[in-house]
């Protein structure tokens, strides 16, 4: 299983959670959190006065998928994101060691 973490600008989330439903991954966690990138900060102006906002708010997706389809579900992300603005967002995979469903205490695959 692998974990595969999204972060986006905010306008993107209901056309990835919309594209991942429809490859079949239904459950996923979705936060707003804010960070920078290679870009430390972003010059606004506001009544006339230039100011340095050194963090922009972004929504991190994370869900949980067999080693199978992570290829798969890169794709969809990709493709319901694509940009060529900087600051579009990153995707990374890790390697989950196993998953455990509360309610029921199924683990592994069985537990998604």
């Amino acid at each position: 299983m692998k974990l595969v973490t999204a972060i986006l600008r905010p306008h993107r989330v209901d056309d990835v959670r919309t594209a991942l439903g429809t490859y079949g991954v239904h459950g996923m966690t979705i936060s707003q959190v804010t960070g920078f990138g290679t870009e430390l900060w972003r010059t606004q102006t506001y009544r006339g006065r230039t100011f340095h906002d050194e963090s922009v708010s972004v929504a991190r997706i994370e869900c949980v998928v067999a080693d199978a389809d992570v290829e798969d579900v890169l794709r969809v992300i990709l493709r319901s994101t694509e940009s060529t603005e900087s600051g579009a967002g990153k995707i990374w995979v890790l390697p989950v060691e196993t998953v455990a469903r509360v309610r029921t205490g199924e683990r592994g695959l069985d537990a998604l």
